[in-house]
């Protein structure tokens, strides 16, 4: 507004104090030509309100405006008019929000919510060294709700949400935002959804839920957008929707939600509701990360590891997130601390975080500072015991490889005696968990009786496990078993395909036995080209007997 309409306003509302009184009788003559008091007054307030918004409007006309519009108010008590006047003053600064919180009160009187919601606004906060009065505030938020104005609404849920003026009350709370969110306040229809997705202050009710959300993020709230979309992904209330899903995740993204980021980066990353695509996962992984979510920042720093692209980036992302103690990634800023990627090496932080990790029971740290420690790397003295207590720890907190490892110290007894039970165990926990080398070992074991009676049927359903996750010394193994007949009848054939696919795996000894079953036609048709390649294949390996004189 010009700055004559606000010099207007002021003159209009000292006229009514003779001593102070600035406005020329020729100011309020004006007035009463251009806007007749015999008007309506939303005639002559849309009358103020042309001239107000006229650039080309001569000073006068504006100051006799403003003079206007406060008598408009003063006068006629014509809600909109004190609106304007009680904004224009709210402008200017704290020295003049008391009268602002006057023309506030005066359009709250006069049946404008906004009014009501303006005057609990400078309650709330203080004004013109008035202390803050909540319980005053939280009157004029539910003022302005029952006039219907929608952000009032929302504001009186958020005082009975936040106990601000009066004692925590969710019932109260959960229905002023849903009658906020029916007078389309964005932020109301979030919390009203999520007081009822999470059965606050009332019933669990999802289908409610569900479509405050859907309203809510179509008004612009991000929240809401994300919520929508775990409510589509998880198939709550209504069948899973994972194309909507992304699309919910994507708005809840582009408003700002970094939960919603980190949502859509993950589908975006696997697939999910759409194509895979890494460049838009690590877009909103990044943005996420940016918002200072320790889960995005996490999720970025691991897309770009696991490709090797941008390695500075990801350990700077690590570490961020790990700053906020995410105990994943305070692992993964470890290993690349302590390799050297993406930055100096940086031993004794990576050690750190390893043990924070650990200490926040993240398996994988505790395996990595148990390797450590086992091995004596980097320098670290070796220390066994340590080194038993943190893998034990590891394969507690079911990490499957954490398992292998403490299977081969209890196998290889460094520090204390070799416990082979022990081993076995803690090899079959770790096949159960996934471990493919693990398996490996549980199979080993079987077969030879180590830790555990022999049992070569036992031994071929774990190096059968292995196999199938690409250890190729477990398909070898296998290939021996059928070929000689050491857990059944022979069967060459059988005992072939596992070599081959040993080779295949890039096991020497796999690619060498299968170039003699090739060769001698055993198992199948012989095929001197095809076992010379397989042969040749065992030497590059390190299998000198394979090598050609």
């Amino acid at each position: 507004m010009f700055r004559a309409l606000m010099a207007g306003l002021v003159f209009g509302v000292l006229a009514g104090a003779p001593a102070m009184a600035q406005a020329s009788e020729a100011d309020i003559t004006r007035a009463a030509q251009l806007f007749p008091p015999a008007l309506p007054p939303q005639e002559r307030h849309e009358l103020v309100m042309r001239y107000a918004g006229d650039e080309t409007a001569a000073l006068a006309d504006q100051r006799a405006a403003g003079i206007a519009l406060v008598d408009l108010c003063d006068t006629d008590r014509y809600g909109p008019s004190c609106l304007q006047v009680a904004h224009t003053f709210n402008s200017l600064g704290d020295d003049h929000a008391a009268t602002a919180r006057k023309y506030f009160d005066a359009a709250c009187s006069a049946g404008e919510g906004e009014g009501c919601n303006e005057a609990a606004i400078l309650d709330l906060n203080g004004y013109a060294g008035n202390a803050p009065q909540a319980q005053k505030a939280l009157a004029g938020f539910l003022k302005g709700c029952e006039l219907s104005h929608a952000l009032s609404c929302q504001n009186a849920g958020w005082a009975y949400r936040e106990a601000s003026g009066t004692a925590q009350d969710f019932q109260a709370a959960r229905a002023v935002y849903e009658k906020g969110c029916r007078l389309d306040a964005g932020e109301a229809c979030f919390y009203s959804g999520y007081y009822k997705r999470m059965g606050q202050g009332g019933p669990e009710d999802n289908a409610g839920a569900w479509l405050d959300y859907a309203k809510g993020c179509e008004l612009g709230n991000a929240s809401a957008c994300n919520n929508l979309g775990v409510l589509q992904e998880n198939g709550v209330s209504r069948p899973q929707d994972l194309a909507g899903a992304r699309v919910s995740y994507a708005k809840a993204c582009e408003g700002g939600n970094r939960n919603g980021c980190n949502n859509a980066g993950i589908f975006a990353h696997y697939g999910k509701g759409g194509p895979v695509d890494l460049a838009l996962a690590g877009a909103n992984y990044r943005r996420s990360c940016e918002l200072d979510y320790a889960e995005g920042c996490y999720n970025q720093a691991l897309i770009s590891w696991n490709s090797k692209t941008d390695l500075p980036a990801a350990r700077r992302a690590a570490e961020k997130a790990c700053g906020e103690e995410h105990a994943a990634a305070c692992n993964l800023a470890g290993v690349m601390q302590f390799n050297g990627e993406g930055g100096a090496k940086d031993v004794a932080s990576a050690l750190k975080n390893y043990a924070f990790a650990c200490g926040k029971n993240e398996g994988i740290a505790c395996s990595n500072l148990g390797s450590v420690n086992y091995l004596g790397l980097e320098g670290t003295p070796v220390n066994y015991p340590a080194a038993m207590s943190l893998l034990t720890k590891s394969c507690e907190l079911n990490y499957a490889e954490g398992c292998r490892s403490l299977g081969i110290a209890h196998e290889e007894g460094m520090g204390q005696a070799p416990d082979l039970v022990k081993a076995y165990a803690a090899f079959a926990k770790a096949c159960e968990l996934g471990s493919p080398n693990g398996c490996h070992k549980q199979g080993f074991s079987l077969y030879k009786g180590a830790g555990v009676a022999s049992d070569p049927q036992a031994a071929l359903v774990a190096y059968g496990k292995a196999c199938e996750l690409k250890v190729g010394a477990s398909c070898y193994n296998l290939g021996l078993m059928a070929y000689f007949g050491q857990a059944g009848a022979i069967d060459k054939a059988k005992g072939r395909s596992y070599y081959q696919k040993a080779c295949d795996f890039g096991d020497a000894n796999g690619c060498e036995r299968y170039g003699w079953a090739l060769r001698d036609g055993e198992g199948g048709a012989a095929d001197a080209a095809g076992a010379a390649a397989a042969l040749a294949k065992a030497c590059s390996l390190g299998r000198t007997s394979a090598c050609t004189p």
